[in-house]
């Protein structure tokens, strides 16, 4: 029963608001995310409970952008919502393996 749970988790990139503009920044995606922190911020709610209305739950996965930066450097990856995905599911794995990859 513990692994269906496992199978309907998700994380979701979450980058603290005193580093948001430095996420703009760096995110070739920057034009399709919102303005301001607290607007995505908003949004981002808004989606985790859209999901868990349909019995899957996300996770907020706390990312550290200059990580995120040196992570996607060394893939050879832009920054945009896949490598943040990808990044994401790595963090998520880590923690549940405890082995870096």
């Amino acid at each position: 029963m513990a692994s269906d749970k496992l199978q309907h988790t998700a994380g979701i990139c979450w980058i603290s608001e005193p580093q948001w503009t430095r996420f703009l920044e760096v995110a070739e995606d920057a034009n399709l995310l919102e303005n301001s922190w607290q607007e995505w911020a908003e949004k981002t709610d808004e989606m985790i409970t859209a999901f868990a209305e349909k019995g899957i739950t996300v996770v907020k996965v706390p990312v550290d952008v200059e990580e995120l930066i040196q992570w996607c450097e060394e893939k050879e990856r832009v920054i945009t919502s896949s490598s943040r995905a990808e990044f994401v599911t790595q963090l998520m794995t880590q923690k549940h393996t405890g082995v870096k990859h």
